[in-house]
Protein backbone atom coordinates (compact mmCIF):
# COMPACT_ATOMS: atom_id res chain seq x y z
CA UNK A 1 0.00 0.00 0.00
CA UNK A 2 3.46 2.47 -0.43
CA UNK A 3 2.25 3.99 -3.51
CA UNK A 4 -1.39 5.00 -1.77
CA UNK A 5 -2.70 7.80 -0.58
CA UNK A 6 -3.34 8.29 2.98
CA UNK A 7 -7.16 8.17 2.57
CA UNK A 8 -6.74 4.85 -0.09
CA UNK A 9 -4.66 3.05 2.81
CA UNK A 10 -7.97 3.89 5.23
CA UNK A 11 -10.50 2.87 2.55
CA UNK A 12 -8.79 -0.23 1.93
CA UNK A 13 -8.60 -1.36 5.50
CA UNK A 14 -12.22 -0.33 5.68
CA UNK A 15 -12.96 -2.07 2.91
CA UNK A 16 -11.82 -5.36 4.08
CA UNK A 17 -12.96 -5.13 7.54
CA UNK A 18 -16.48 -4.88 6.32
CA UNK A 19 -16.07 -7.63 4.14
CA UNK A 20 -14.69 -9.49 7.04
CA UNK A 21 -17.59 -8.43 9.32
CA UNK A 22 -19.78 -9.99 6.19
CA UNK A 23 -18.25 -13.61 6.70
CA UNK A 24 -18.24 -13.45 10.55
CA UNK A 25 -21.57 -12.18 10.60
CA UNK A 26 -20.20 -9.78 13.57
CA UNK A 27 -17.89 -7.38 14.18
CA UNK A 28 -14.13 -9.01 13.52
CA UNK A 29 -11.24 -8.58 15.70
CA UNK A 30 -7.99 -6.71 14.56
CA UNK A 31 -6.31 -10.01 13.41
CA UNK A 32 -9.04 -10.60 11.27
CA UNK A 33 -8.79 -7.32 9.64
CA UNK A 34 -5.48 -7.65 8.95
CA UNK A 35 -5.86 -10.80 7.98
CA UNK A 36 -8.31 -10.20 4.97
CA UNK A 37 -6.28 -6.78 3.95
CA UNK A 38 -2.78 -8.99 4.20
CA UNK A 39 -1.51 -6.61 6.35
CA UNK A 40 0.28 -6.82 9.31
CA UNK A 41 -2.09 -5.73 12.65
CA UNK A 42 0.66 -2.69 12.94
CA UNK A 43 -0.14 -1.04 9.33
CA UNK A 44 -4.13 -0.65 11.45
CA UNK A 45 -2.75 0.93 14.20
CA UNK A 46 -1.00 3.23 12.24
CA UNK A 47 -3.89 4.68 10.82
CA UNK A 48 -6.39 3.78 13.17
CA UNK A 49 -6.62 4.18 17.09
CA UNK A 50 -9.00 0.92 17.42
CA UNK A 51 -11.08 -1.52 15.60
CA UNK A 52 -14.52 0.73 15.91
CA UNK A 53 -12.80 3.30 14.21
CA UNK A 54 -11.98 1.58 11.27
CA UNK A 55 -16.04 0.52 10.90
CA UNK A 56 -16.32 4.51 11.29
CA UNK A 57 -14.37 5.28 8.77
CA UNK A 58 -15.86 3.31 6.31
CA UNK A 59 -19.44 5.48 6.43
CA UNK A 60 -17.01 8.84 6.58
CA UNK A 61 -15.71 7.75 3.22
CA UNK A 62 -19.28 7.50 1.69
CA UNK A 63 -19.67 11.14 1.25
CA UNK A 64 -16.07 11.84 0.66
CA UNK A 65 -15.95 9.23 -2.31
CA UNK A 66 -18.64 10.88 -3.88
CA UNK A 67 -16.89 14.36 -3.64
CA UNK A 68 -14.17 12.46 -5.58
CA UNK A 69 -16.66 11.55 -8.25
CA UNK A 70 -18.33 14.63 -9.33
CA UNK A 71 -14.97 16.58 -9.42
CA UNK A 72 -14.56 14.47 -12.66
CA UNK A 73 -17.83 15.24 -13.64
CA UNK A 74 -17.76 18.14 -16.63
CA UNK A 75 -21.78 17.77 -16.41
CA UNK A 76 -22.30 18.07 -13.01
CA UNK A 77 -22.51 21.44 -12.88
CA UNK A 78 -25.50 21.74 -15.66
CA UNK A 79 -27.84 19.88 -13.48
CA UNK A 80 -30.27 21.41 -11.42
CA UNK A 81 -30.22 21.60 -7.52
CA UNK A 82 -32.75 18.76 -7.45
CA UNK A 83 -30.72 16.71 -9.47
CA UNK A 84 -27.24 17.28 -7.48
CA UNK A 85 -29.16 16.70 -4.46
CA UNK A 86 -30.74 13.15 -5.74
CA UNK A 87 -27.82 12.03 -7.53
CA UNK A 88 -25.83 12.46 -4.08
CA UNK A 89 -28.62 10.54 -2.26
CA UNK A 90 -28.80 7.72 -4.76
CA UNK A 91 -25.27 7.42 -5.18
CA UNK A 92 -24.40 6.96 -1.79
CA UNK A 93 -26.90 4.48 -0.80
CA UNK A 94 -25.80 2.36 -4.25
CA UNK A 95 -22.58 2.35 -2.66
CA UNK A 96 -24.34 1.21 0.79
CA UNK A 97 -25.63 -1.33 -1.56
CA UNK A 98 -22.81 -3.01 -2.21
CA UNK A 99 -21.63 -3.98 1.51
CA UNK A 100 -25.85 -4.22 2.30
CA UNK A 101 -25.02 -6.73 4.90
CA UNK A 102 -22.95 -5.06 6.79
CA UNK A 103 -25.11 -1.61 6.54
CA UNK A 104 -28.12 -3.30 7.64
CA UNK A 105 -27.03 -4.78 10.84
CA UNK A 106 -25.23 -1.58 12.06
CA UNK A 107 -26.25 1.66 10.33
CA UNK A 108 -28.77 2.37 13.30
CA UNK A 109 -27.00 1.61 15.83
CA UNK A 110 -23.25 2.84 14.70
CA UNK A 111 -24.73 6.16 13.00
CA UNK A 112 -27.87 6.70 13.43
CA UNK A 113 -28.03 6.37 17.31
CA UNK A 114 -25.49 8.41 17.05
CA UNK A 115 -26.07 11.39 14.56
CA UNK A 116 -25.13 14.07 17.16
CA UNK A 117 -21.01 13.35 16.38
CA UNK A 118 -20.90 10.43 13.69
CA UNK A 119 -18.14 11.61 11.51
CA UNK A 120 -21.14 10.20 8.26
CA UNK A 121 -23.39 12.73 9.29
CA UNK A 122 -20.62 15.13 9.35
CA UNK A 123 -19.34 14.54 6.22
CA UNK A 124 -22.52 14.34 4.70
CA UNK A 125 -23.45 17.70 6.10
CA UNK A 126 -20.24 19.33 5.06
CA UNK A 127 -20.88 17.56 1.60
CA UNK A 128 -25.22 19.42 1.31
CA UNK A 129 -23.24 22.52 2.62
CA UNK A 130 -21.01 22.49 -0.34
CA UNK A 131 -23.73 21.20 -2.80
CA UNK A 132 -26.25 23.95 -2.26
CA UNK A 133 -24.42 26.78 -1.62
CA UNK A 134 -21.92 26.80 -5.07
CA UNK A 135 -25.11 26.10 -6.97
CA UNK A 136 -25.63 29.00 -9.19
CA UNK A 137 -29.46 28.92 -9.58
CA UNK A 138 -30.06 29.25 -5.62
CA UNK A 139 -32.39 32.82 -4.68
CA UNK A 140 -31.01 35.56 -2.71
CA UNK A 141 -33.24 35.06 0.12
CA UNK A 142 -32.14 31.52 0.48
CA UNK A 143 -28.31 32.54 0.50
CA UNK A 144 -29.16 34.62 3.65
CA UNK A 145 -31.00 32.10 5.51
CA UNK A 146 -28.63 29.33 4.71
CA UNK A 147 -27.25 28.84 8.05
CA UNK A 148 -25.33 25.99 9.75
CA UNK A 149 -28.44 24.63 11.09
CA UNK A 150 -29.83 23.71 7.90
CA UNK A 151 -27.39 21.54 6.56
CA UNK A 152 -27.38 19.76 9.39
CA UNK A 153 -31.43 19.39 9.28
CA UNK A 154 -30.49 18.24 6.21
CA UNK A 155 -28.19 15.45 6.75
CA UNK A 156 -30.39 14.25 9.71
CA UNK A 157 -33.20 13.89 7.00
CA UNK A 158 -30.79 11.92 5.03
CA UNK A 159 -30.55 9.85 7.58
CA UNK A 160 -34.31 8.92 7.46
CA UNK A 161 -34.06 8.90 4.13
CA UNK A 162 -31.55 6.08 4.42
CA UNK A 163 -33.80 3.99 6.54
CA UNK A 164 -36.47 4.22 4.98
CA UNK A 165 -33.95 3.38 1.99
CA UNK A 166 -33.24 -0.11 3.73
CA UNK A 167 -37.05 -1.15 4.44
CA UNK A 168 -37.88 -0.57 0.90
CA UNK A 169 -38.95 -3.91 -0.96
CA UNK A 170 -40.68 -2.09 -3.83
CA UNK A 171 -39.07 -3.36 -7.21
CA UNK A 172 -35.95 -1.15 -7.84
CA UNK A 173 -36.60 0.48 -4.60
CA UNK A 174 -39.41 2.89 -7.02
CA UNK A 175 -41.07 4.51 -2.80
CA UNK A 176 -37.32 5.69 -2.51
CA UNK A 177 -36.49 6.98 -5.62
CA UNK A 178 -40.08 8.79 -5.48
CA UNK A 179 -39.40 9.95 -2.05
CA UNK A 180 -35.65 11.60 -2.65
CA UNK A 181 -37.85 13.27 -6.25
CA UNK A 182 -40.80 14.61 -3.68
CA UNK A 183 -38.28 15.65 -0.62
CA UNK A 184 -34.96 17.19 -2.80
CA UNK A 185 -37.78 19.42 -5.45
CA UNK A 186 -39.63 20.49 -2.09
CA UNK A 187 -35.93 21.55 -1.23
CA UNK A 188 -34.75 22.84 -4.52
CA UNK A 189 -37.77 24.95 -5.08
CA UNK A 190 -37.60 26.99 -1.32
CA UNK A 191 -33.73 27.41 -2.06
CA UNK A 192 -34.24 28.79 -6.27
CA UNK A 193 -37.38 30.23 -6.03
CA UNK A 194 -37.58 33.73 -6.80
CA UNK A 195 -41.27 34.70 -5.97
CA UNK A 196 -40.08 35.30 -2.31
CA UNK A 197 -37.20 37.96 -3.70
CA UNK A 198 -39.88 39.71 -5.53
CA UNK A 199 -42.20 39.75 -2.65
CA UNK A 200 -39.17 41.28 -0.54
CA UNK A 201 -38.07 43.77 -3.43
CA UNK A 202 -41.67 44.77 -3.06
CA UNK A 203 -42.51 45.06 0.22
CA UNK A 204 -38.63 47.38 0.65
CA UNK A 205 -40.12 49.27 -2.25
CA UNK A 206 -43.68 49.69 -0.42
CA UNK A 207 -41.18 51.11 2.72
CA UNK A 208 -38.91 53.20 1.09
CA UNK A 209 -41.86 55.08 0.24
CA UNK A 210 -43.90 55.04 2.99
CA UNK A 211 -46.58 53.46 1.49
CA UNK A 212 -46.50 50.72 4.37
CA UNK A 213 -46.00 51.76 8.21
CA UNK A 214 -44.72 48.88 10.46
CA UNK A 215 -45.59 50.46 14.37
CA UNK A 216 -43.00 51.35 16.67
CA UNK A 217 -40.42 51.25 14.01
CA UNK A 218 -39.20 54.19 12.01
CA UNK A 219 -37.11 54.73 8.94
CA UNK A 220 -33.12 56.00 10.17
Amino acid sequence: MENLSEFEQKLFIATAAVQAWEVRGEQPGLFEIAETAGIPPSGIYALFPNVPSVFNFWYESLPQRYRLMIAELDEYSELTLSEKLTNMMLTITDMMEDQLPFVRATFNPMVFKNQSWHPFCKENEALLKEIISTHQGLSRTAQIVLWDDVYAFLSKEFLHVIKFWMRDTSPDRQKTMALLDTFNGLVSELMTNRIIDKGTDLARFFWDEGLIKIPFVSKK
